[in-house]
């Protein structure tokens, strides 16, 4: 059954406005060598691991690009679902496990980091712990609400009494987007917790047991082009293209303490859905996938399947991640101290 977890709090004291350190855009594949496999891959099985269930918008990424990978490689990459934790468990896993390029995973960027700046119970690693191939995805994400939903617009979702946000729980980054924006906006809301994947938060919303999902753009695509779901907000710089109705958090008006709090939590979804590594692997193993997921992800073919499954391809490389990773680092106090507040709460 779903529980009930966070209410709302008041803002945190003013501080100065958080600025990108080396730029909001990432995403220009780097150039790289011809020619596909290195001697330290050839020829070997790699197990690219899902934190969640099959049938997922992270299972669905991983797929794309999985053959595609091994065959820059010359090796086979197989995908294997390791749900837990809303995705903790299968990092901690991969942490602690053979460093020699065998064991890669997909990852919640936003989910992953939020955990581990809030010191969430099963985030068990650092981010430094992890070493970055490059992103899939990106984390463009929209608030949702049911076509016969009773909030219709952001405005009435910040007039709500007793809004309820839905979640797979801490360790999700539906989780961490909804924390943020009840401090952010003083919401009156709460974050029902306890689905076990998106078509059951879904199904809620349907039904008027929840108010409102937030998630990517992509993952909600399909039922959003079938008038299942209707997009309230974007929590993105730039109001995106599925949803051009939707205010975009980038545009409003904002204080310096909701400015710090809301840039933090976009510089999180920077993360997107990267494909990483044990930290430990040899840096020549790190360069080989680095460059086997450039040429797959990059690839024209691959880009236009990805498309036919109403996916889009939002490459990083392992570079553009590596910086990302250290502007999370310098998140402010504020913002660790909310999301800490949010899981001792939800624990």
């Amino acid at each position: 059954m779903a529980r009930t977890t966070a209410s709302h709090r008041s803002l945190a004291a003013a501080v100065a406005s958080l600025a990108c350190v080396t730029g909001c855009t990432i995403g220009s594949p780097a150039a790289t060598g011809g020619g596909g496999g290195c001697a330290a891959l050839e020829g070997e099985t790699i197990t690219l691991v899902v934190p969640f269930s099959p049938g997922g918008g992270f299972d669905t990424a991983a797929r794309i690009v999985a053959d595609p990978l091994g065959e820059q490689l010359n090796a086979q990459v197989i995908v294997e679902n390791r749900p837990g934790a809303g995705g903790l468990l299968a990092i901690n896993r991969l942490v602690n496990g053979p460093a020699d390029g065998t064991q890669i995973a997909i990852m919640n960027g936003t989910g992953a980091s939020a955990s581990v700046l809030g010191e969430a119970e099963g985030a068990d690693f650092a981010l430094t712990d992890l070493a970055y191939i490059g992103r899939v995805a990106t984390e463009n994400t929209v608030l949702v609400r049911a076509p016969e939903g009773v909030h219709r617009t952001w405005e009435e979702v910040r007039a709500a009494g007793d809004f309820r946000f839905g979640s797979t729980g801490p360790g999700g980054a539906d989780y961490a987007t909804a924390t943020i924006l009840i401090e952010v906006f003083e919401l009156d809301a709460r974050i029902v917790t306890g689905f076990p994947g998106q078509s059951e938060a879904q199904l809620a919303l349907l039904q008027g047991d929840i108010h409102g999902l937030t998630g990517p753009v992509d993952d909600r695509r399909a039922a959003i082009e079938a008038g299942e779901l209707v997009p309230v907000l974007s929590v993105t710089r730039e109001r995106t293209e599925i949803a051009p109705d939707a205010p975009a958090v980038g545009e409003m008006a904002l204080g310096p303490d909701q400015a710090v709090l809301l840039e933090s939590l976009l510089t999180l979804n920077e993360l997107g859905r990267p494909l990483v590594a044990p930290a430990g692997i040899a840096p020549d193993t790190l360069t080989c996938l680095r460059e086997a997921f450039t040429r797959a992800a990059t690839d024209p073919e691959v880009v236009a399947r990805a498309e036919q499954q109403r996916r889009t391809i939002g490459y990083a490389s392992g570079a553009d991640l590596e910086a990302v990773v250290a502007r999370i680092g310098g998140v402010p106090a504020q913002f660790r101290q909310l999301l800490r507040d949010a899981y001792r709460t939800a624990s």
